[in-house]
Formats: structure tokens, sequence, C-alpha cells
């Protein structure tokens, strides 16, 4: 649990199915694509996970994911270049037109990002690294550290150097507004004016909204769909049904629960399932398991396997790493045997950390919030350790409070056992999976870790200017966590989603939505 979240709540429950009235496609290259009602406001600056989908085909920022590399590449932005890492100079390419006519300019992005942060928009955090967020005169409403030099040109100055700032740019929170809404805000919510490759036709987030291709466009990647209808439904069920009766053609709301199975069978090749961008994992307080070898005797001793496929039905993946595989700078075994379900090999580290004079104690819990659903596989896990351990050491789990209390008590450092704990990707990134959690100065906030070598290592790598070896820097990162090992990955939550027989291809974006510029049709 960090000050922003843990990734364990589903955009909306998943309840027995209710009917999806049916609409025909009036237009061989138009689709249907199911979505949920956002719960917070439908702006840039604060879209959910219900929303976010939408705007995705709104608007373009400085730069834009690469589906298959989750690396940016320009887009807007001609060029961005830095001596430091600290302060960017950002040069727009000319011509690029919002949906109503009017040129995308340099204010329009410095605008919009003053308008998010200080509005203390959901999506506001994004922002925390530019000089003045946060402090910024309320008179004036703007970060210092953004600058308007020129039409098209314009600088972002960060508190300190960090190079995976550009990484951020792709997200839909540092898109541009038109000056019609940021003159006049509440516009957005009438019908939004973005600059991306899709415009309103018809709006409205709780039901559905219809968007079209904008022919204006001015990226190089165009779309190959005329028009998109976001339908807001209300179960997954409804939305598994009209996926299967030709209603809708994509939905990311698929029934996991024991019918993955059915699913698989009755999608076949149309059904994405994929590691997500959150990693579930268990953490030590310091005091209660300072020994590396018993650490990792606990952590060989887990059958991640074994419990994402009894518990979650396969659709959570077995981390193999502190990164995600959406991020840029994962690789697919960081964490080595360290990671493998071994018995055997369990038992020796154990032994070996016995045989240095460690001594656990008499009872170690592994604690979680009491209002959550967690104990389903906390309890399996439990189990699998003492099976493991055959009494050498013994393990409870035990439940704690609410997730509010749950989260106090792991950030006062004052636990006598392990916790779950995990994070959510802000970006696709190899630095925001070690760096939030794990560095010294980081905003997760659970007394996790504090390590001088690992610190040096995320420093180097925010100043290094090459990304190539800003990568390699941030690797060595996680080596060191991996030898460390101050907390366990289990798995990544699963992005599961499916689509028509109308659709030949479709991909995600490196947040689980669909990505409408990948969608190819039959």
């Amino acid at each position: 649990m960090s000050r922003r979240r843990l990734a364990a709540v589903a955009a909306f429950t998943l309840l027995p199915g209710t009917a999806l009235a049916g609409t025909a496609h009036a237009d061989t290259a138009e689709i249907t694509i199911a979505t949920c009602a956002p719960y917070r406001t439908m702006t840039v600056g604060d879209a959910d996970s219900c929303g976010a989908d939408v705007l995705t085909g709104l608007f373009t920022g400085l730069t834009r994911f690469d589906p298959a590399t989750s690396r940016s590449t320009y887009a807007v932005a001609k060029s961005i270049t830095t001596k430091d890492n600290r302060v960017f100079h950002v040069t727009l390419r000319k011509g690029w037109k919002f949906h109503d006519g009017t040129e995308v300019l340099a204010r329009n992005f410095v605008e919009a990002w003053n308008l998010s942060a200080s509005e203390r928009a959901g999506n506001a955090f994004l922002f925390e690294e530019i000089q003045g967020y946060g402090t910024f005169e309320k008179s004036t409403r703007r970060m210092s550290g953004l600058k308007v030099t020129g039409s098209h040109t314009f600088t972002i100055t960060l508190t300190k150097p960090f190079g995976p700032f550009l990484n951020k740019l792709s997200h839909v929170a540092f898109s541009p507004l038109p000056d019609s809404v940021l003159k006049n805000p509440a516009s957005f919510q009438k019908k939004p004016i973005g600059n991306g490759p899709f415009r309103v036709v018809s709006w409205s987030p709780s039901s559905t909204s219809v968007l079209e291709r904008f022919d204006g466009y001015a990226g190089t990647v165009k779309p190959s769909v005329s028009t998109i209808a976001y339908r807001a439904v209300k179960t997954g069920a409804a939305a598994y049904s009209a996926l299967l009766s030709g209603e809708i053609d994509f939905s990311g709301f698929l029934p996991t629960s024991g019918q993955l199975t059915d699913v698989k069978t009755k999608l076949g090749g149309r059904l994405i399932h994929r590691a997500g961008g959150t990693i579930q994992i268990v953490a030590f307080p310091t005091k209660v398991a300072a020994n590396a070898d018993f650490r990792k005797a606990v952590s060989m001793a887990i059958d991640r396997e074994a419990i994402t496929k009894d518990v979650f039905f396969g659709v959570r993946v077995p981390a193999h790493s502190f990164t995600p595989p959406v991020a840029e700078g994962s690789r697919r075994d960081a964490c080595g045997q360290v990671c493998e379900y071994n018995p055997a090999e369990a038992r020796k580290y154990l032994a070996k950390a016995l045989a240095s004079g460690f001594r656990p104690p008499a009872v170690l819990p592994l604690y979680y919030n009491a209002d959550s659903v967690h104990g389903e596989w906390i309890k399996p896990l439990v189990a699998g350790l003492n099976k493991v351990f055959e009494g050498k050491v013994k393990f409870t789990a035990k439940a704690k409070g609410t997730f509010d209390a749950f989260e106090r008590m792991t950030r006062s450092g004052k636990l006598d056992g392990m916790y779950r704990a995990g994070w959510q990707l802000d970006f696709p990134h190899i630095q925001n999976a070690v760096g939030p959690m794990f560095a010294s100065d980081g905003i997760y906030d659970g007394r996790i870790y504090r390590s001088a070598k690992f610190d040096a290592l995320l420093r180097a790598a925010d100043r290094e200017r090459s990304s190539a070896k800003a990568i390699r820097l941030y690797q060595r990162a996680e080596d060191q966590l991996v030898k460390d090992l101050p907390a366990i990955p289990l798995w990544n939550y699963g992005d599961v989603a499916g689509y028509s027989e109308r659709i030949a291809k479709a991909a995600l974006t490196p947040y689980g939505w669909l990505d409408p510029m990948t969608v190819k049709l039959a």
C-alpha cells in the first residue's frame, strides 16, 4: 500500500449479468467497446480506470507509448532535450490541431498541467517532480518549473535530476487542452475537445460515448476504424455475454473466477491475457527478519504457480522480478532461483540462517487487512510455508483491522511480522517499479528497505542521460534488491481482455486499456 493505492480493487464488481441492449454496426469500420462509468470527474487530470480508456483516443501528448515495448516515442513533441535530466527543453511540431481547428501551442500544455496540479486532481501526483508542485502561489496557480518560451517551445524544470520523467509524458494526464477549455474547464464535461486521432460525436460517459476518426489528425500513426462507441456496462457478465453475441467488439471485463477456461475455449486467439502493471509482495520489517538467507528461504518455500492457479484461476501471473513485464527495463527472470518454488533449497537456506545465529520469532505472523479478500491467498501461502519448514518455523495468517488501520500500522514500523503489500505502476518503467517502494526517500511509506548502495545506483540512473545506460543502472539496483531481498515478489495482477470476430488484431496500452490505434478489422 502506498499513499497512492494498492491496485486490488476492480473497476466494478462482477455480479450476475443483466441484459445489455445491442446496436447493429451501421458502418463496417465501427466498433463498440465495453467500458465502465467513471467514478471521478472525467477530465485528463482526474481520469480513473473507468474513463481514461475513452480519453486515450481523444488526446495525444508530447509522446505516446509503443504498446509492444512500453517505450515512449515522439508524438506532438518534435524534440525534448536536456543536458542534466533536470531542465528539459520541449519543441512542438507545428500545425498540430485540436478538434475545434485551433493549433496546439506550448501554452496549451503548460496551462493544462497547471490546471490539473492546482485543482489537486486525481492524477495531480504525476506532476510532483516539477519544480513548484504543491507550493505554487494561489494567485497564479502555476508551477514555477513550467515556462513558455515561444509559441511552440517551453521548458520543464524538475526539483532534481530524474531522467524517467520523460516516460511519464505519454500518460493522458499530460495532454494539452484547447483555449476554450482552459477558459471554461466545466465545458469539458459537456463535450471534450482533444487533439487525438478521434473526436467526440456524442458524450455520455455514464452510458454511451461515440467517437469518430478525426481526419485532421497530425499523428504519423493513423487509426483504421472510423467510429468507436464506448458503452458503459454495469457488470462483467453482461459485457462478456454481449461480446459472445457480437453486440460489442471488445471488453476488458471478462469473468475470471473459475471461468477463465471457458473464456479461453470460446474466444481462442481472441483472448488477451498478460501480466499487468501491478505487483503483489510480502514485506519484512527488518527487526523480525533481519537475515537475508531466512528471507530467501521463505521466498523459495512459496508455490506461486499453485496459488495463482488454485486461488486466482490462472489470471494472476507468478512474478520472477520486482519489475512487471509491461515496464521498460523489465527482465524475464531477474529474481532467479530465489523466486522459484524449491522446498529443499528453502530448507537449506533456513538451516544456513539458523547456523549463523539468527533466531526467528516462535510464531511469525503474515498480516493483512481484515476488510479484504487477501485472506483467500494468504492462508494457503502460510499453510504451504508450514509444510515446507516442517515446524522449524511457525507461520500464521493474521487479519488486522480495516485497510486504513492496517496501512497506519505498516507505516508505524511496529508490526511484529510480515505483511502483504503491493504497487501499481504510475508509468511503465523499471524506475517506477523499484524506486518508489525501496528507495530510502521513496514515496512508499512502509519503511521496507534502507540501502546506501541501492540508493546510489538509483541516483546515478536518474542522472544518466543515456536511456540504455540508465536502464542498466536501474537493473543493477534491482539486482541489489534480489541480493538483499527486503520483500518477496509474488505475482503480477493479470490483464484479461477479449475481442469479437470483427477484429483481426488489437493490443493493450501499458495500463491495460485498449489502444485504439492498434485495432485492425477482419
